[in-house]
């Protein structure tokens, strides 16, 4: 009979152990894991539109610039990374390979979020301010200012347009 009991309790502990391995492994991490922003290109009339010409986009950071976006074609929308150490990014439109540019100055803040235990942290970010110069972007609106995995449309670029 002592046999036995050692046996069920040998087999009760690896039925535990595997039972918390399914459990562990199981966990709904996000496929996308990338927090970026999201914006969305409009004439005045706040139709969609694809920018007319090639158009490249850098992020201008104290360890050096990024490019996000190069010399795309009839862009209709750009993704863009927020630092999480500043609050305040900088980023460059490049229109035409150089004839015209717009800086654009997003400022949020930066949340620090648990996911989960078994996926770690991420850095979500609430856009607070959009503004920019006005050589080829007439207005800047924030749209959604939550900036996490979602794929969301954040920042509408309003263009100058001729009627």
């Amino acid at each position: 009979m002592n046999r036995y009991r050692h046996i069920s309790y040998t087999l009760g502990m690896l039925l535990c152990i595997v039972a918390g391995l399914t459990a562990c492994s199981g966990e709904d991490c996000p496929i996308n894991n990338t927090v970026a922003g999201k914006m969305v290109f409009y004439n005045h009339l706040d139709d969609p539109i694809a920018f007319n010409g090639t158009l490249s986009v850098s992020v201008v950071r104290p360890q050096g610039d990024s490019v996000v976006l190069n010399l795309k074609s009839n862009a209709s929308e750009v993704t863009f990374p927020l630092s999480y150490m500043h609050e305040t990014d900088t980023l460059i439109f490049d229109y035409h390979e150089g004839m015209a540019y717009d800086t654009l100055y997003i400022g949020h803040t930066n949340t620090p979020t648990l996911v989960s235990v078994a996926c770690g942290t991420a850095m979500f970010h609430t856009l607070t301010t959009a503004r920019s110069t006005h050589h080829v972007i007439d207005t800047l609106i924030i749209h959604s200012p939550e900036v996490n995995y979602d794929e969301r449309e954040n920042i509408q670029v309003i263009y100058h347009t001729t009627n």
